[in-house]
């Protein structure tokens, strides 16, 4: 890792790979982001099988590797989603149900890919890795850099 930005390119430059953005400005538990990655990679492989087949079927050829980066807040989720659409990348963002701990329609994950990390925009290849499910404020496990 260089700098705190994910360096997720320095081994397999020609793998393609799909991101899960997390919002770090919102409490989840493990488990409530657990089923949110679990609702966001379900909806985008579905879509991503649907709109781009030879796309996911050389994904799906390989290791399958996904990364997990930071959102700092709901302003970067929409932007990351903003640039997956621009850039043409499949994408799909949860808007929460509400059922638990969060509010209805609340914005928690953005998942993008499959992209090659080099076709990606500059704001998305320079998005932060997230290595803890803490909330902003508390830095264990993070940089100060945030996404």
């Amino acid at each position: 890792m260089e700098g705190g930005v994910a360096n997720d390119n320095a081994e397999r430059p020609d793998e393609l790979k799909m991101w899960l953005a997390v919002r770090t400005d919102i409490e989840m538990s493990k488990g409530k982001l657990a089923v949110q990655a679990m609702h966001a990679a379900g909806w985008l492989h579905l879509l991503a099988f649907n709109d781009f087949p030879e796309l996911m079927q050389a994904y799906m050829g390989q290791a399958t590797p996904k990364i997990c980066v930071k959102a700092k807040n709901l302003a970067a989720l929409e932007r990351i989603e903003r640039e997956a659409v621009a850039a043409g990348i499949p994408c799909y963002t949860v808007a929460d149900a509400g059922r638990s701990e969060v509010e209805p329609g609340t914005k928690t994950v953005c998942m993008f890919g499959p992209a090659y990390r080099k076709d990606l925009p500059k704001y998305l290849r320079e998005l932060n890795m997230l290595k803890d499910a803490a909330p902003d404020g508390d830095r264990r496990g993070s940089d100060e850099a945030g996404a």
